[in-house]
């Protein structure tokens, strides 16, 4: 595993498993079950196509997942293991998860990662991680009330899930540089908390899914006090 660039923000490795393990990662992800949601999820645009996606793998931190949760807990006994294992190895996550992240919605979150698990990819096929650098925050949204059992309720920085006319001023008048960060296989992305990021339309020319592990780091402030 080498770190090909390494800010206070993000972190970028590249050939993150030794290649035996790669191709046990590759299998695993092609011989897992997949669906799209039904559901809108808002960071989407409407017009865009819900991702394909399979169920999650959580690391409990010594919790007991409910016998009704769907979710696998670390260790599984699948080659998802290698991954994590190598992520809770890492000095990045020793380091920096647990403490120093700067985190976002209300404190849920601390982080997130990316892993790429297809076997090849070409720079023109799309797909790419874009990484605002700047700091913008998320103070710099505005508020929406909203109602809900039968009271009205203030929420703060958020945006038009519908327009995102907010969201893209925000973006227009704060974000001067963006890392392009390919989707090179065996490749493994770090974020802190607040950064935003976005993924790439993958062109229809592709010759095969853009296949990627993603997930959180989740603080004691969510309900569920689980990395996932």
């Amino acid at each position: 595993m080498r770190v090909v660039k390494q800010t206070d923000r993000y972190v970028i490795l590249d050939d993150v498993l030794p290649p035996e393990q790669f191709e046990l990662m590759i299998e695993y992800a092609a011989r897992n079950d997949y669906a799209r949601n039904p559901r809108w999820i808002k960071p989407w645009d409407l017009g865009d196509e819900m991702p394909w996606q399979t169920g999650e793998t959580v690391y409990t931190r010594g919790k007991s997942l409910h016998a009704q949760d769907p979710r696998k807990a670390y260790p599984t006994g699948m080659a998802v293991d290698l991954l994590i294992k190598k992520i809770l190895d890492s000095k990045f996550y020793r380091e920096r998860v647990p403490d120093t992240y700067v985190t976002d919605d209300e404190g849920r979150f601390a982080g997130a990662y990316t892993y790429y698990v297809h076997p090849r990819w070409h720079a023109s096929w799309g797909g790419e991680l874009m990484i605002v650098e700047d700091v913008l925050g998320r103070p710099l949204l505005p508020e929406k009330r909203h109602m809900r059992n039968g009271r009205v309720d203030t929420v703060k920085e958020t945006w038009d899930v519908l327009t995102k006319d907010d969201l893209s001023q925000l973006l227009m008048d704060g974000a001067t540089s963006t890392e392009f960060v390919f989707a090179k296989p065996n490749r493994l992305v770090f974020m802190v908390g607040g950064v935003w990021h976005r993924v790439n339309v993958v062109k229809r020319n592709a010759p095969f899914a853009r296949a990627a592990i993603a997930g959180f780091f989740l603080t004691e402030a969510d309900d569920t006090p689980f990395w996932r």
